[in-house]
């Protein structure tokens, strides 16, 4: 391992990637938080596909339109809370295709009968839908021009009243799924933007530098050698990733492991003893690898420094 130290110096870099992966995430899971991009996001969608449009300077008038009351709806409200307690907070949001047809259907069968409908005798639901779609002031014509297709169809092809009503569920739940598709892009695509921009503030605040890292780690033997002790007491955090007692653990390792971060001023010197343009250079590049290893997500560096660490507790058994 002393001649071809390259174990030694994925597992380094590992663990300060886990580390610092940790922080970011919860950084940009503060910042998602504050901006309220996925509540934002949904309701774009939402007014978007049912044709709907607000000023921005008037927000009270959300309550007026379908939309609004799909949002306000106790389903979809207890949804999105109890989404906001689980990991997958990259999502978009947890209103899923399913329950935003069946919610849209409830807010539709609240909506004013129009007067023909109320003169006459008990109709079937589909029939009820129907009419109150064609008549109600309420839906704008975009909406009503897509539920009225979707109603023909589905009366075309489905004898059955009963059926009927699960047929146009499904036929709007695949609806407002393929409305998300295009709107998760671009939340992803934000989320990445955001979540390396932390990264890279991050990586700068720690002087985490890749390159001057891997240099430090193949030329000094004993800092592979307390690396590669530390390794094996980091298993088993991986099932409580994010947990106080994991993210102490990993403190607890990376003020024990003598790795070459921060700003100390001896570490300082060291990495920058001959400052000249190509040191630059080649500082800023080991900043933005470190910082685009970061946003990768502490769970991927997680998972490796697992597998490392029970690899080399198998060796040291044996």
């Amino acid at each position: 391992m002393e001649k071809f130290p390259l174990l030694d110096i994925v597992i380094g870099l590992s663990l300060i990637y886990t580390f610092l992966s940790l922080l970011a995430s919860e950084l940009t899971r503060m910042i998602v938080r504050m901006l309220h991009w996925r509540s934002k996001q949904l309701q774009r969608t939402i007014l978007n596909l049912l044709g709907e449009s607000i000023q921005n300077d008037y927000p009270n008038c959300l309550k007026e339109t379908i939309t609004g009351r799909i949002l306000s709806s106790p389903e979809i409200v207890s949804a999105i809370r109890i989404f906001r307690l689980s990991d997958k907070w990259y999502v978009l949001c947890g209103v899923s295709p399913q329950l935003f047809a069946q919610v849209l259907l409830k807010v539709l069968q609240s909506l004013p009968p129009s007067k023909q409908l109320a003169r006459s005798a008990v109709v079937e639901p589909i029939a009820h839908l129907s009419s109150t779609i064609a008549f109600s002031p309420e839906l704008s014509p975009q909406l009503r021009v897509n539920l009225e297709r979707m109603i023909h169809q589905i009366t075309q092809k489905e004898p059955d009243p009963e059926k009927q009503v699960l047929q146009l569920q499904d036929e709007i739940a695949f609806w407002f799924s393929c409305a998300l598709q295009e709107p998760s892009k671009t939340y992803r695509l934000h989320l990445k933007m955001v979540s390396f921009g932390v990264s890279l503030a991050v990586v700068i605040a720690a002087n985490v530098d890749s390159l001057y890292i891997i240099r430090r780690i193949s030329e000094n033997t004993a800092t592979r050698a307390v690396v590669m002790e530390q390794a094996i007491n980091i298993q088993g955090c991986q099932r409580q990733l994010g947990s106080p007692q994991c993210t102490e653990r990993l403190s607890a390792l990376m003020e024990r492991t003598f790795i070459p971060v921060s700003w100390h001023p001896a570490n300082r010197r060291k990495q920058f003893a001959q400052l000249s343009r190509v040191v630059i250079l080649r500082t800023i590049g080991g900043w933005l690898l470190s910082s685009l290893a970061v946003a990768m997500g502490s769970r991927f560096w997680l998972q490796i420094f697992n597998h490392l660490g029970a690899v080399l507790g198998r060796k040291a058994k044996s």
